[in-house]
């Protein structure tokens, strides 16, 4: 299978961070354009500060997003990252998106949640009528923040239920924050027809796994350590729950692994678990969704019709509606013609 083939293949990024997924030069001139007072170190090297080591932990890793949620804090940003971000993803074919982000962590100069959700959606809207790109919105509760800020966050998306936002997540460092602190925030998102994922297993912890099946996720965010819980394994296997792979992120952060060829993705894949790949971090991890695709099917030699079931795997995981997910599939069946 050539580069060329899988750039042309019709793709899904079901996890995709959008102040993880900035073009670096869009971030330098943003922080530029800052007023004295927010600007950053005189001696930091922006370029290499947004960029976390190749082995890392989850904390570390996520030092850079100081730096971009800094500068995502006008709603001329807001919406720019977001256009810029739909554009890279549909110049590389991808058909179906779904962007997270935490609004509450834009609020530093004034903005209303409600105004940083709607100019997020303005980019995005305007990329999907310029681009062959369809989008939803998840927003995001921190685990280490107080549960009222997660029910706050909850609350806020279920405004924009038929808006453009399609889901609640958590998201942020897993030592010592389980999913279950924020349950009335997923109960009441659940109540009020949001989907739910959550981050668990991502760079410890596999119980957290379970703990967010038995709060009702639909999907799970990365997931690595999966496998090592094989009772919980048994139960995502069973009740066919997505598991949202983040390839290179994953390899960076998780500590269980050394190469991609070591990810327990193909483990996940043979037992039938719906796996589906993504990009988490486009900026942080300096990849895009072909590049993780490529690197899986070079890792563990994917046949065309595994390649073929992962992408159905996103299309049957998107949070849209029936109709759209109907036509995803479709274009994904015309798009891998099986050769005779």
């Amino acid at each position: 299978m050539t580069a060329s083939w899988v750039r042309g293949l019709p793709k899904f990024d079901l996890h995709v961070h959008l102040d993880g997924s900035m073009r670096p030069e869009t971030v330098i001139e943003l922080a530029r354009a800052l007023p004295p007072e927010r600007h950053c170190e005189p001696d930091l090297n922006l370029r290499q500060a947004l960029i976390p080591p190749q082995r890392c932990t989850l904390e570390e890793y996520l030092r850079a997003f100081k730096i971009t949620v800094g500068v995502l804090q006008s709603k001329a940003a807001l919406e720019r990252a977001a256009y810029e971000l739909c554009e890279d993803a549909a110049k590389e074919n991808v058909i179906y998106m779904e962007i997270r982000f935490a609004p509450l962590l834009h609020l530093q100069s004034g903005l209303e949640p409600q105004q940083v959700v709607e100019a997020v959606l303005v980019g995005m809207h305007r990329a999907e009528s310029v681009y062959p790109i369809r989008t939803g919105l998840i927003l995001c509760g921190m685990k280490h923040e107080p549960p009222a800020r997660s029910i706050q966050t909850a609350r806020l998306a279920a405004e924009y239920l038929e808006k453009g936002v399609v889901a609640f997540d958590l998201a942020g460092p897993e030592n010592g924050f389980p999913p279950a602190l924020h349950h009335k925030a997923i109960e009441i998102a659940r109540r009020l027809g949001l989907h739910v994922t959550i981050h668990a297993g991502e760079g410890c912890c596999p119980e957290h796994i379970r703990e967010a099946i038995d709060l009702g996720t639909e999907r799970i965010g990365h997931g690595v350590y999966l496998y090592q819980d094989p009772d919980t394994e048994n139960l995502v296997c069973e009740r066919k729950i997505p598991l949202e792979v983040c390839p290179t992120s994953n390899l960076q952060i998780s500590g269980v692994m050394n190469s991609y060829g070591e990810h327990p993705f193909k483990r996940y894949l043979d037992e039938g678990i719906p796996v589906t790949i993504n990009t988490d971090n486009r900026l942080m991890s300096q990849i895009d969704v072909t590049h993780e695709l490529e690197q899986m099917i070079d890792a563990f030699s994917l046949s065309r019709d595994q390649v073929k079931g992962v992408l159905l795997n996103s299309a049957n995981a998107a949070f849209a509606a029936e109709k759209l997910r109907n036509s995803l599939r479709k274009q994904v069946e015309e798009a891998v013609v099986m050769p005779q």
